[in-house]
């Protein structure tokens, strides 16, 4: 039935900014209903498929496939027995509307029999497959009994939660979906809209000029927090920020510490030699390498071979392991033995002695040799970790969906890591050299060690290079784009790498990114010309963002050397 409520602008326009905001509330109660709500009760399901599905592996018999086949017999079964129950009201009810009995009456009733009877030959075989499949169930191993009792429960508490739910959201849409505004267009058509399909609407003549700021305000705002509509054409990029900032900080995570621990070394440890000259013409090599290759090594090496290798083993990425006490596997484990206790015993003995004994050619050629040996303990040991035999993934129920076997946010932020890596390298071993031997000397004449002096002189006094180039890695990382369009950036993501779920970082998760954001729009549109707002906003945020982080190593440099300034000498 369809009631007209409001006729003419004068007196519709006012009713519909009392409701339209109320319907765009209940909207969004159903988006959170179906996105928060909703999402639990899958991954309560989730869950105890999984747990079902290792005990079928250890195990080593058919039970998921059995227990879902009991469990949809059942939901199939209770179709019917709602049906029935239906018929019999149905006749009820016209034998209530027309009392007593009559002709009418009498045919509703035999013919909600005659269903019945239909329905309970049908209820007979599906309980009779259903007691089939059940025996197989019950003649599983006692090991794996509770599995098999923990997925029952939780899909009849699934099923439970998931009817309430859908009437929730069924009662929400009925009552957004009643309230319809049929507007007018200049060629006398009407033209009938869902009230809360309206983002916003608003008399644009008669505005104010603080009405017009605050529709500027509220598109901004929308922007910025909203989530993408019509192909990401319209609406907003939260997703694509969030996506930046938390794979910028994972990002920073994984390339800040190695490389300022690679920049010491070199800069204070490591003394020049063919190896330390090889280690920096492969860090300036490094620099200079296209981001693509980046994202195709990411691709390959992340997520073909670690990720399939963390899901199921070294089988699952294509490993030939190691076989039950093979010959091969004891030859390896003997050969890392050897290795690392030569490497360690030749390490002492290049150090032993005095300065003029650390001299000696043979003490040059055992640290020689005991880098050498830890090189191959080194090789040797991820030969045995990669072709263990008892390995066999942590996701091993997900397959064959790989979990870490697939572009995500860890293999997106290590992968941007490499590529950063030398902006932190140079710049720490650039702030690290601009200290003043004169205070690493004042530090060893009062007695100071080595480390010491470093963690107490040189590391505070370069502080504001190694931040500089944290920062500037941070900026160039935020704004690459070919390497996630391979490891893990995605037109559109049907979760937030991080959210209110525990681990609430979640490193497995595809996502979005600004920069890919531009590069989608702009050239994967299918109408370019609807998506150039959305592309210059977007462009002019992440410039914004990557400014913003260069203005943030500029200030922060210029405090941390007014802090040090006056104990300089």
């Amino acid at each position: 039935a369809v009631r007209l409520v409001w006729d003419a602008p004068e007196a519709a326009w006012p009713r519909f900014e009392e409701i339209h905001p109320r319907a765009v509330e209940r909207y969004r109660e159903r988006r959170h209903v179906e996105e928060v709500d909703v999402g639990r009760v899958n991954r309560l399901e989730e869950a105890a498929r999984l747990t079902l599905r290792e005990a079928e592996i250890d195990t080593k018999t058919s039970l998921l496939a059995a227990a879902e086949r009991v469990t949809s017999l059942q939901v199939e079964i209770d179709g019917y027995d709602d049906a029935v129950r239906e018929n019999d009201r149905m006749a009820e009810r016209v034998r209530q509307l027309l009392g007593g009995e009559s002709p009418l009456v009498a045919a509703a009733k035999t013919i909600a029999e005659n269903l019945n009877a239909d329905y309970s030959v049908t209820l007979g075989e599906l309980e009779s497959r259903q007691q089939t499949v059940q025996k197989l169930l019950d003649a599983a191993p006692e090991a794996a009994r509770p599995a098999i009792d923990a997925y029952f429960a939780a899909k009849a508490e699934s099923r439970e939660q998931s009817q309430e739910l859908r009437r929730e959201i069924d009662a929400i849409k009925a009552e957004n979906e009643r309230l319809v505004l049929v507007v007018e267009t200049a060629q006398q058509q009407q033209v009938p809209i869902v009230v809360r399909d309206v983002v916003r609407g608003y008399a644009a003549n008669q505005l104010t000029e603080g009405e017009k700021w605050s529709v500027y305000w509220a598109r901004w705002g929308e922007f910025l927090w909203a989530d993408p509509r019509f192909a990401n054409q319209e609406g907003g990029v939260f997703p694509a920020i969030v996506g930046t900032m938390v794979m910028t900080i994972v990002m920073s995570l994984a390339v800040v510490p190695f490389g300022v621990l690679a920049a010491l070394y070199l800069r204070e440890y490591a003394k020049a030699g063919p190896i330390v000259s090889a280690v920096r013409i492969a860090v300036n090599n490094l620099a200079g390498v296209p981001s693509i290759v980046f994202g195709v090594f990411g691709l390959g090496f992340f997520c073909y071979i670690v990720g399939a290798y963390v899901d199921g083993g070294p089988a699952n990425a294509g490993i030939v392991p190691f076989t039950a006490n093979s010959p091969a596997f004891y030859a390896t484990v003997a050969a890392l033995a050897v290795t690392a206790v030569g490497a360690f015993f030749t390490g002492i003995a290049s150090n032993t002695g005095g300065p003029a004994a650390a001299s000696a050619g043979w003490k040059i050629w055992a640290s020689r040799l005991s880098f050498l040996l830890w090189i191959v303990a080194t090789i040797t040991l991820f030969v045995l970790i990669a072709k263990l035999p008892e390995f066999h993934g942590f996701f091993r129920a997900k397959l064959p969906n790989p979990t870490f076997g697939k572009g995500g946010l860890l293999w997106a932020s290590l992968t941007l890591a490499l590529l950063t890596l030398p902006v932190v390298i140079v710049a720490t071993e650039e702030a690290l050299a601009a200290v003043p031997n004169s205070m690493r000397e004042g530090s060893y004449a009062c007695g100071a060690s080595k480390w010491q002096t470093i963690q107490r002189i040189v590391l505070p006094r370069a502080m504001p290079g190694i931040t500089t180039g944290m920062i500037l890695a941070m900026a160039r990382g935020a704004g690459e784009v070919a390497p996630l369009m391979l490891v893990g950036a995605l037109k559109l993501a049907p979760e937030l790498p991080a959210d209110g779920v525990a681990p609430f970082v979640h490193l497995d998760r595809s996502f979005m990114h600004l920069g890919f954001h531009i590069f989608d729009l702009g050239f994967q549109s299918q109408n370019s010309e609807a998506a150039k707002p959305m592309v210059f906003t977007t462009t002019l945020l992440l410039i914004t963002l990557v400014a913003m982080l260069n203005v943030a190593a500029i200030v922060l440099r210029a405090r941390l050397r007014r802090k040090f300034k006056g104990s300089q000498f």
